[in-house]
């Protein structure tokens, strides 16, 4: 076998363009992982399903999927995409439909309020509030909306994601360089956008989005289950699915909770929500106390492991150490589940990426392998591309331990 680069590059393919997520692959990149891998399979599995290529792919393909990601926020835009195109002609008129049934609401506290000012804030709620009682639920405003992701239509979900990519232009100039992270806004320099403003965004945003979710002509005729699910306990049969394709998240200490804290912002998660949802996942820089048994991962983790514990660098045997030991028991456990769920002889198909911690090389696919190894997985194979720029090169600290930022993404091919 061989494979082309997982990376979604300058000038690709239009549909990798559409609700672009840092963590996400390429489309191509997902039928060409089942045309070598996979090409008889009839159900795939994405655990951690982001955005939702590898659900979209393989429904485009008429392959069923399940894609599971413990981040509602992600699991409304990976529904979005899946949405059929028989209402595709009708998205500028039902998004009109949702802009004169909208009012303002004031909710007290709300999360919007980071950023936006009161009278903003209740602007844009009001558009949510709108979009539920039309697409979800006539009878409630529900507010907030997290208790109502499972039981989203694709349209729903559309319309919810249309309110996600507003609220992202919105609030852009707020930016800082680090685009995963946000701070919040005191209260004289919150966004006071005028009631205009917000649903010119809203209508220009709905028919971007119409326009630009798929490349051709694209029907669901196959079963797609796109829900909330945590990769270590995966509620699916054993032996359930064909293949699996995906991409862990990085051991690089990216707070993927924060960095979707507008999409949570609009399905009304407060801090304690959060927090929870921060702590629930895999590769969250926040400590959660887990730290698994190093010894059956493998020489690889116990050898990194130990040289973190002794570095002489503040923090080591302290808040680092316990990060990377938590990672990677979160990994054995997800690790043991895909193996649980995949048919025998099924591939698991990985996307994962080195990098450093200060001197010290964290070899992740390198121990992955090793750890699929102890979990039962008989065969693994192991293909490198190498990476330009990571998220560590935006820290100029790190140029004292090493001359370069750059890293190698692996595609793991575990049987």
């Amino acid at each position: 076998m061989d494979f082309v680069s997982p990376k979604v590059s300058p000038g690709a393919d239009p549909v990798d363009e559409w609700y672009r997520y840092y963590a996400g692959y390429s489309a191509a990149f997902v039928e060409h992982a089942l045309a070598q891998a996979a090409p008889d399979a009839s159900v795939v599995l994405d655990p951690w399903n982001g955005t939702g290529t590898t659900t979209v792919v393989a429904a485009s393909r008429q392959v069923g999927a399940f894609g599971f990601d413990i981040n509602p926020a992600m699991v409304v835009v990976a529904r979005a995409r899946l949405l059929g195109a028989g209402v595709w002609a009708s998205i500028k008129a039902l998004g009109d439909d949702v802009v004169d049934h909208a009012a303002p609401a004031d909710e007290a506290g709300d999360p919007l309020r980071f950023w936006f000012t009161d009278q903003s804030a209740a602007a844009i709620r009001g558009l949510q509030t709108s979009v539920h009682r039309l697409l979800v639920d006539s009878g409630t405003s529900a507010y907030p909306a997290l208790g109502t992701v499972s039981r989203m239509s694709t349209l729903a979900a559309f319309f919810y994601t249309v309110l996600f990519r507003t609220v992202r232009i919105l609030i852009a100039p707020t930016a800082g360089t680090n685009p995963t992270w946000w701070k919040r806004l005191p209260d004289q320099k919150r966004l006071a956008p005028e009631y205009e403003t917000i649903i010119e965004r809203f209508r220009s945003s709905a028919v971007e989005l119409a326009e630009g979710l798929h490349r051709a002509n694209f029907g669901v005729h196959v079963d797609t289950i796109v829900n909330i699910g945590n990769s270590r306990k995966l509620l699916i049969p054993d032996h359930s699915v064909d293949a699996v394709i995906s991409s862990p998240p990085y051991c690089s200490r990216i707070d993927y909770g924060i960095s979707t804290r507008p999409e949570l912002a609009i399905l009304g998660a407060e801090e304690a929500a959060i927090k929870g949802l921060r702590d629930a996942m895999v590769g969250t820089p926040t400590v959660t106390g887990e730290h698994g048994t190093g010894e059956l991962w493998g020489p690889m983790a116990t050898a990194f492991l130990t040289k973190v514990t002794e570095h002489e660098s503040k923090a080591s045997r302290g808040y680092y150490s316990k990060y990377f030991r938590q990672y990677y028991s979160a990994m054995w456990s997800s690790l043991g589940e895909l193996r649980r769920v995949t048919r025998p002889g099924g591939p698991v198909v990985l996307v994962v990426q080195d990098n450093h911690y200060k001197d010290l090389h964290n070899d992740t696919p390198g121990i992955l392998i090793e750890m699929s190894q102890r979990q039962g997985f008989s065969d693994a194979a192991r293909y490198d591309f190498s990476v330009a720029r990571t998220k560590a090169s935006m820290n100029p600290r790190a140029r004292q331990y090493r001359a370069s930022a750059t890293a190698v993404e692996s595609v793991l091919v575990l049987r």
